[in-house]
C-alpha cells in the first residue's frame, strides 16, 4: 500500500463530502424557494377563489333580491327526470308545488289555457321558437291566478331537442285585472254620451273623449294640452282638495270654439289613487235641449200645443178666480164631431189643422169676455162672462152651431162638423170647479144622444159616465178605508224560468162596476188624493207576501209600485220601514219599481230619498225604462239595482232588427253601470230566445204565467220547498 495515497485519502474524502453538503444545501434551497413559490401560488389560488365563492355569493343573493323584487320565481326542468323545479316563488294566498312532473302541473293549468301552453312548449322545445313566453292561468283550489312563464333551453340533443331549460315565472292577476278594468274604463270613457274631459291640476286637458270634442266642435286631436277652463264659465274655480269625491258640480256655459255657448252640467271629481297633486275627471252633459223642453213645458203649462188656446191648467186657474167672485157665469162643453174621423181617414196632421181652424173660428165669433180652452182631443171648455146665464148661453150656443156649419178645408178636403154642447150655470149647479165639468161633460153626453148641432143643461136625471164617476170616486174612497182590494203576483223568472221573485199587483172588484181596470181606478186615486192610503196597503201586503215565502222557505223577493205622489209623501222610507218590521221581513225582501215620469220634475227630492232607501236595504227599480225621458244622469246618479225594459222594446224584439240593436245596446250600458235588467211584457218563445241572446238576466210575460192571486203563488212556492218553482211556459 503508497502511504502516500494513504495520507491524502481522508482530504479527499473531507472535500468530497463538501461538497455534496454544498449540492444537498443548494437543493435544499432550492426546493424550499420552491416550496415557498407552491405556497404563495397556493395562497393566491386560494384567495382567487375565495374571491370567486364570494362574488358568487354575491351574484346569487342580487338574483334572489331582484326575483324577490320582480316578485318572480326560478323554474328548472330536464328531460331525464321530467320534473319541473320552482324555486322561490310563491302566491300570497296559495303555495304553489314546488317539484312536480310537467303533466302533473299541467293538470293544474285552466281548461282553457292548456292548448296553448302546450303548443308553445312544444315550438321552443323542436327549436321552432327561439324561447317560450307564456301568460296562463292556474287553478288552485277555488281561487284561479294568472302566472307569466318565460325561459329558454339551455341544452338540445343531438336532433335539437331541448333537454335541459330555465326560466322565470311571475303572478300577473293583479296585472291582468288592472289591465281588464283599464279597458272597460277605457271603453266606457270612450262610448258614453256624455262629454269626458281628464284634466291635471292646472285644468290642461290631458284626454278628451269623442262626446267632448264634439260638444267643443274640435277636432279629436286639437283639445289635449288646452285649458279647459278657457272653455268654460267658470273664472272663481280653484284646484279642488286631492281626495274629494263629487268635490264640484254646478251647470254653466260652455264656449263652443264656433263662438257658440251651451249650457252644460258640469261634475268635477278627482280621479280615485291620485296623489301627484290632482288630477280631474270632468264630466260635462249638454242640457241644451233639457232647457229647450223646460221652456216649451212652461210655454205649454198654460198653452195648448196645437191650437195655441188655453189648456186645462190655465182653465182651472180661470175658473178659479171666477167662482172667487161669487158672480154667477155659465159654463159650455163642446165636443166637436167629426175631428176623430179625420184623424183616422187622413191623420193626425189633418186633424190638428182641423183643430186650428176650428179655435180661430170660436175666437172669432164668441163675444169678448169669453174664456176659450181645449180640454183635449176634440173638446173644448168655455167660460163665459161674469153675469151670464140661460140667455147667453143659448145664444153662443146658436153663433157656434152656424159658425162652424160651413165647411172646412183640410189638406185639399172638404171637412163638415157639428158640435155638441153641455152648459152649466153657477151658483145653480154647484161651486166647485171639478164638479161642474163633471155636468158639463155630462150635459155635452146628453146632447150627443139627441144628434148633430145640439145644446143640453145640465139637470139631476142625467145619468152617464159623470155620475158613474162620481159613484165610482164615493166606492174607491170607501174601499180605500176598508182595504177592499185584492191583490196577485206576476212571477218573475231567470234566464232557466225559475221564479226568482213576483211582482205584487192591485184589483178592485167591486158588486156596481165589476173589475175596474188598474188603468182607470189608479189614475183616479191620483187624482182625488187616495193613493197614499192604497200605496200603504200595497205595501204592507207586499211585505206579507214577502214573509210566507220566508214561511215556506222560499225567500224570494216581492215588487211593488211606488206612484210618483207617493214618491213626495213625507214618512215613505219610514211608512216602508214599518210594512217590513210589522211583517217580519229584512228591507231586501222588497223591491220598489218607479218609473222614469217621476223622476222629471222631482229630482232634488227623490234622489236623497232613493239614497236612504238603498241604504236600508231596499232593492230599486226604474220601470218601464226607455218610454220617458230617459237620461244617462238617472243612471250616474241614482242608486238603482235593476231597469226594467217597457214592453215596447221587448214586442218587436223577434222581427224587429233597430229594436234589437237598441235593446242590446241598453243592456250592455246596465251592465256596465252593474245593474241589472227585467223585460215586461214577454209573450212567446221567440222573443223570450231574442232576450237570452241579449243577455237579459230575469223576465216577466204572459208566456211564463199570467198574474196569480198571492195564495195560488204561496202554494206554487210550498210545492218544492228550498227550490225555485220552474214556471212551466
Amino acid at each position: 500500500m503508497n502511504p502516500a495515497h494513504l495520507s491524502s485519502s481522508p482530504t479527499a474524502e473531507r472535500a468530497c463530502a463538501d461538497e455534496a453538503l454544498a449540492q444537498l444545501t443548494q437543493q435544499l434551497q432550492l426546493e424550499r424557494a420552491a416550496r415557498t413559490r407552491a405556497e404563495e401560488q397556493l395562497d393566491l389560488r386560494n384567495h382567487e377563489l375565495d374571491e370567486a365563492l364570494r362574488q358568487r355569493h354575491d351574484s346569487e343573493h342580487r338574483l334572489r333580491l331582484a326575483l324577490a323584487g320582480s316578485r318572480k320565481g326560478v323554474w328548472n326542468w330536464d328531460a331525464d327526470s321530467d320534473l319541473v323545479r320552482i324555486d322561490s316563488f310563491e302566491f300570497d294566498d296559495k303555495p304553489l308545488p314546488m317539484t312536480c312532473s310537467s303533466s302533473g302541473l299541467a293538470e293544474l293549468v285552466h281548461a282553457d289555457d292548456v292548448d296553448a301552453l302546450r303548443m308553445a312548449w312544444r315550438l321552443h322545445m323542436s327549436g321552432a321558437r327561439p324561447d317560450l313566453d307564456m301568460s296562463f292561468r292556474l287553478c288552485l283550489g277555488e281561487h284561479v291566478r294568472w302566472v307569466r312563464v318565460r325561459g329558454s333551453a339551455l341544452e338540445r340533443d343531438g336532433k335539437g331537442l331541448a333537454r335541459r331549460m330555465t326560466g322565470t315565472i311571475k303572478d300577473v292577476t293583479s296585472q291582468r285585472h288592472a289591465e281588464q278594468s283599464l279597458r272597460l274604463m277605457a271603453h266606457a270613457f270612450s262610448s258614453t254620451r256624455d262629454a269626458l274631459v281628464v284634466t291635471d291640476h292646472d285644468w290642461r286637458i290631458v284626454e278628451a273623449n269623442e262626446a267632448y270634442c264634439r260638444l267643443a266642435g274640435a277636432a279629436p286631436n286639437a283639445v289635449q294640452g288646452t285649458v279647459l277652463t278657457e272653455r268654460l264659465n267658470l273664472p272663481a274655480l280653484a284646484p279642488l282638495p286631492i281626495g274629494d269625491e263629487a268635490a264640484w258640480a254646478e251647470v254653466t256655459e260652455m264656449r263652443r270654439l264656433d263662438g257658440l255657448r251651451v249650457p252644460v252640467d258640469v261634475t268635477i271629481t278627482t280621479l280615485p289613487g291620485d296623489h301627484s297633486g290632482g288630477t280631474y275627471l270632468v264630466s260635462l252633459n249638454d242640457i241644451s235641449e233639457q232647457r229647450r223642453v223646460e221652456a216649451r213645458l212652461e210655454h205649454l203649462a198654460l198653452s195648448d200645443a196645437v191650437t195655441g188656446l188655453p189648456n186645462r191648467s190655465a182653465l182651472e186657474n180661470q175658473l178659479l178666480r171666477q167662482l172667487d167672485r161669487e158672480q154667477a157665469f155659465a159654463l159650455m162643453y163642446l165636443d166637436v164631431e167629426g175631428v176623430k174621423e179625420v184623424n183616422d181617414s187622413f191623420g193626425h196632421d189633418a186633424g190638428d189643422d182641423l183643430l186650428r181652424q176650428l179655435a180661430d173660428r170660436l175666437r172669432t165669433i164668441l163675444p169678448a169676455g169669453t174664456f176659450i180652452s181645449r180640454w183635449g182631443g176634440d173638446e173644448f171648455v168655455l167660460v163665459l162672462a161674469p153675469g151670464s146665464g140661460e140667455t147667453e148661453v143659448r145664444s153662443c150656443a146658436q153663433t157656434m152651431i152656424a159658425a162652424l156649419s160651413p165647411p172646412m178645408k183640410v189638406f185639399l178636403n172638404e171637412i163638415s162638423v157639428a158640435p155638441s154642447i153641455g152648459a152649466v150655470l153657477v151658483p145653480r149647479d154647484g161651486r166647485e170647479s171639478g164638479l161642474l165639468l163633471r155636468k158639463a161633460d155630462s150635459a155635452m153626453q146628453a146632447a150627443k144622444l139627441r144628434g148633430r148641432d145640439s145644446l143640453a143643461f145640465y139637470d139631476g136625471s142625467l145619468d152617464t159616465d159623470s155620475q158613474r164617476r162620481v159613484r165610482m170616486h164615493n166606492q174607491l174612497r170607501l174601499d180605500a178605508e176598508r182595504n177592499g182590494f185584492t191583490f196577485v203576483a206576476q212571477p218573475k223568472v231567470d234566464r232557466e224560468g225559475h221564479a226568482v221573485g213576483a211582482e205584487l199587483l192591485m184589483r178592485w172588484p167591486t158588486a156596481a162596476f165589476g173589475m175596474v181596470s188598474p188603468g182607470e181606478f189608479i189614475p183616479m186615486a191620483e187624482k182625488i188624493g187616495l193613493i197614499g192610503l192604497m200605496g200603504r196597503h200595497a205595501l204592507h201586503a207586499a211585505a206579507q207576501l214577502a214573509a210566507r215565502s220566508l214561511q215556506v222557505h222560499q225567500p224570494l223577493p216581492v215588487a211593488v209600485n211606488l206612484s210618483p205622489k207617493q214618491l213626495l209623501q213625507r214618512g215613505l222610507d219610514r211608512q216602508l220601514l214599518l210594512a217590513c218590521e210589522r211583517a217580519g221581513v229584512a228591507p231586501a225582501m222588497l223591491e220598489l219599481e218607479l218609473t222614469e215620469s217621476a223622476l222629471v220634475d222631482n229630482m232634488t227630492i227623490i234622489e236623497p230619498l232613493l239614497q236612504r232607501l238603498r241604504q236600508h236595504g231596499f232593492s230599486l227599480a226604474l220601470d218601464d225604462f226607455g218610454t220617458g225621458f230617459s237620461s244617462l244622469s238617472y243612471l250616474r246618479h241614482l242608486p238603482f239595482n235593476k231597469i226594467k225594459i217597457d214592453r215596447s222594446f221587448v214586442m218587436d224584439i223577434d222581427h224587429d232588427h233597430r229594436a234589437a240593436r237598441l235593446l242590446a245596446h241598453m243592456v250592455k250600458l246596465c251592465g256596465a253601470l252593474g245593474m241589472s235588467t227585467v223585460a215586461e211584457g214577454v209573450e212567446s218563445e221567440s222573443q223570450f230566445k231574442a232576450l237570452l241572446d241579449l243577455g237579459v238576466q230575469e223576465f216577466q210575460g204572459y208566456y211564463f204565467a199570467r198574474p196569480l192571486p198571492v195564495d195560488e203563488w204561496v202554494a206554487r212556492l210550498s210545492a218544492r220547498p228550498g227550490e225555485p218553482p220552474h214556471l212551466p211556459t
